[in-house]
């Protein structure tokens, strides 16, 4: 394939972003300045960052160990929540849309809850206010799960302030990449505190920190559509053919795939070098998005999610509903091979991945979303006449099936 669009609006990093030695770029307060939030911790991933956060709060709470998370989330979430000896409860989502079924979120949340994981999707804040109402009730704690959402906000604050604590990912394609990374922090002073005591006692693991050196330069010079398909495109297309859409979307995960280290002294350079083409990057991104939604919209059985009231988003993609899981997979059969960034974002509920079967329990909407969702690159490389080219795919394959 001659090019490959990326399936999100991942910023490249620049070759001077690799060899800024003679400057002193400080990751965390650069990321404090930019967002206006307190100096943050530093992880070696989102992942990381919660189970730093969970481990924190259940020192504060021994009596309690459950963690309510979404049913349609990353396989990595509950993961970490089982590799803390914590246990996951799945909530199911409200019917066409990934925030929880508020009613369910009630009935499941109790004494023995540690925390509640708010999940922002596609940069597209969740019902904050809806959850934190229950979270509250049960003097539980809200954490933030803003994975995809660094530069979104709600009521003109960035998000991770609205919850008890608040972390981002610097995986490649979430904007801002350090090669995997997180990004930790909380309003509430002591709370803050005490996520960085635990951050500072995180090991060094040299040969993790080596092989992700490696792939952030790889990243900077093959992150390109003339050149992604060597490491993203070619490996997504051999997995469906096989019929494998886990592996296809990197969603093949176990506790092993969990390292828990700091974030390397250069990576974080590399990171902060590039922050300063950050809020340019959201800016375009949200302009773009933004028309294209309204295009996108005009199209019927497709439900669009766009920003609600008072919220904004920094949209790494634009995340679509089709009214019947026929119509989703007629879609992507034609599109989530030919490099245009279209693509699944979790192909199975959490309870349908192999690693995760032993959660099974009711989940019928998450089941249902996950079979209908699809997803089209918010990238800067998706021009105008390629997004055209997808809007006219669907549509005609929307009238196919009328």
């Amino acid at each position: 394939m001659s090019t490959e669009i990326p399936p999100t609006n991942g910023l490249p990093i620049l070759f001077r972003d690799l060899v800024s030695f003679g400057h002193k770029y400080d990751l965390a307060s650069s990321v404090a300045n930019l967002l206006q939030i307190p100096t943050p911790a530093l992880t070696c991933s989102g992942t990381v960052a919660l189970m730093v956060a969970l481990k924190t709060l259940q020192s504060m709470h021994p009596q309690k160990n459950q963690v309510i998370i979404p049913a349609w989330t990353c396989p990595l979430v509950p993961l970490a929540i089982e590799k803390l000896g914590l246990t996951p409860i799945l909530c199911d989502l409200k019917k066409d849309h990934f925030d929880y079924d508020l009613n369910e979120l009630a009935l499941k949340t109790n004494a023995n809850t540690l925390a509640i994981i708010a999940t922002h999707i596609a940069g597209l804040v969740c019902d904050l206010e809806g959850i934190q109402h229950i979270a509250d009730q049960h003097q539980t704690y809200m954490i933030e799960d803003a994975a995809q959402a660094m530069g979104a906000q709600y009521h003109h604050q960035s998000v991770g302030l609205f919850g008890d604590i608040g972390f981002f990912s610097l995986a490649f394609g979430k904007g801002l990449t350090s090669a995997e990374g997180g990004i930790l922090f909380s309003k509430h002073p002591e709370l803050q505190q005490k996520l960085h005591a635990a951050c500072q006692d995180l090991p060094v693991l040299k040969d993790w920190e080596l092989k992700r050196m490696i792939e952030l330069v790889g990243y900077t010079f093959l992150y390109r559509p003339s050149t992604l398909s060597l490491i993203y495109g070619n490996h997504l297309r051999r997995a469906l053919k096989n019929n494998d859409e886990i592996t296809a979307v990197g969603d093949n995960f176990d506790q092993n795939n969990i390292s828990v280290h700091r974030l390397g002294q250069w990576r974080s350079q590399v990171a902060a070098s590039a922050i300063s083409r950050l809020a340019e990057h959201w800016h375009k991104a949200q302009h773009q998005a933004r028309s294209r939604i309204q295009r996108l919209k005009q199209l019927p059985h497709i439900q669009v999610f766009e920003e609600q009231a008072e919220s904004s988003s920094n949209f790494p993609f634009i995340l679509l509903l089709a009214d019947r899981p026929e119509l989703a997979h007629a879609i992507l059969a034609k599109l989530w091979t030919q490099g245009l960034g279209v693509t699944k974002l979790f192909v199975r509920a959490i309870h349908q991945y192999p690693n995760l079967a032993h959660l099974n329990t009711s989940l019928p909407q998450a089941e249902s979303f996950t079979q209908r969702c699809f997803s089209i690159s918010n990238s800067a490389w998706l021009s105008d006449s390629e997004f055209e080219t997808i809007y006219s795919i669907i549509e005609n394959t929307i009238h196919s099936y009328k």
